[in-house]
């Protein structure tokens, strides 16, 4: 290894797909020197990485081999949950900047973080841990009304079902079921109201509110979320008691450091957490939308933060607005996209791709993994961007034979 090298920050990245690519450019934007570490050898990140490992994300014992030899200064990922308990093992055995490993356990089980939550004073759903057709009858008997089944140990929507009346209770608990590596699932009562994100990062046990993202789902019975923008358009009074639930969330989880993406549903009886995620958040959100509505870049800060380097302004600079439109996936085979030039060049258009390609087989929208493409926009505030986004998503050509 040459003197410049040895003289560069060294970061592991855990993950190489396409949503991980902006924080491996971003590292290499700031003179780092990236190892990436994902188990498909054919990972579009790896072609941006100084090295690569094709290792299991999750694989702990495996990526801390990878650790004792290149003994990076930080440890990251973007975009996902489970790398985060290796991340924090890691950071504990080997003193890097990471969150504690019960934190990462915490924000990687539903069940141990609804038992944060509550013991914190968190306001959250009615719940109930499932770990058989016995205990999911009684769950079933203890919480009225509309309820959501879901996988404790999931993330991108996967295995989770709305359930409405008795004729789905047998697909709910196979459907959450099958999407649980522990096969645990939670029953919780159904919080009806507007869904939005918190976009924070937290420095020296400081939580700094970074974004409010609106959320649009596909509803019932699977809520994959097809469109977000920031920032939010729900009143201040409402801003402010989401921001603060977003920071108690975060205290409840013993956040000490790094970025978070905490899910709460408005209710009538105030914000209620939906999860939270001790990491950036997924969908482009914190690739794109922070970045192009606010000026700041949570991407840069988290990898400053890692290896200990001093982070720039958390503060909106831009003011904008900036959205997100994912297109769905339906059964079929994908024969033809055809983006026009109009749609790729617009002035607006901050990013537009597909992720399926031509002769892909393609099969029901069911989670946010059966997305087949998406387009960005930034405007003067969020509605105006997402409504950019839906005029332009109109343009493009789609053929799905069936």
């Amino acid at each position: 290894m040459n003197d410049e090298v040895l003289s560069m920050k060294k970061v592991i990245i855990l993950g190489a797909s396409f949503l991980q690519v902006p924080i491996i450019q971003t590292a290499k934007k700031l003179g780092f020197y990236t190892i990436v570490a994902d188990m498909n050898p054919n990972a579009e990140g790896f072609e941006f990485a100084d090295k690569k490992y094709v290792v299991s994300t999750i694989d702990t014992k495996a990526l801390i081999e990878v650790v004792k030899v290149e003994k990076p200064d930080g440890i990251v990922t973007a975009a996902t949950d489970m790398p985060m308990r290796a991340i924090s093992c890691i950071g504990e055995k080997f003193n890097l900047n990471t969150i504690s490993y019960d934190t990462a356990l915490k924000a990687t089980d539903k069940f141990k973080m609804r038992e944060a939550l509550s013991k914190n004073g968190v306001p959250i759903p009615k719940y109930s841990l499932v770990h058989n057709e016995r205990e999911y009858e009684m769950a079933l008997e203890s919480i009225k009304g509309k309820k959501i089944v879901k996988p404790v140990d999931s993330s991108g929507s996967r295995g989770i079902f709305l359930l409405e009346n008795n004729s789905d209770i047998a697909n709910a608990y196979e459907h959450a079921m099958e999407n649980s590596r522990t096969n645990t699932i939670l029953v919780e009562e159904y919080m009806d109201g507007d869904e939005v994100s918190v976009e924070t990062i937290t420095v020296e046990g400081k939580t700094h509110v970074l974004a409010i993202t609106d959320k649009i789902t596909t509803g019932a019975p699977h809520f994959i979320e097809h469109a977000h923008k920031i920032q939010s358009n729900k009143d201040e009074k409402i801003k402010a008691e989401i921001a603060q639930v977003a920071v108690q969330a975060n205290k409840a989880l013993s956040i000490k450091t790094g970025p978070s993406h905490t899910e709460i549903m408005v209710t009538s009886e105030g914000p209620k957490i939906v999860e939270i995620g001790a990491r950036l958040g997924g969908d482009f959100i914190t690739s794109h939308l922070v970045k192009y509505a606010t000026g700041i870049d949570i991407l840069e800060a988290y990898l400053k933060q890692s290896v200990n380097e001093p982070l720039n302004t958390l503060k909106d600079i831009l003011h904008k607005g900036c959205a997100v439109r994912f297109i769905q996936s339906k059964p079929g085979r994908l024969t033809k996209v055809f983006i026009p030039e109009k749609v790729k060049n617009h002035p607006q258009v901050i990013e537009v791709g597909f992720t399926a390609n031509i002769g892909d087989k393609l099969g029901e929208a069911d989670s946010s993994t059966s997305r087949i493409g998406h387009i960005i926009c930034q405007a003067n505030n969020s509605e105006q961007a997402l409504e950019l986004c839906e005029e332009l998503i109109k343009e493009i050509e789609i053929e799905i034979v069936t």
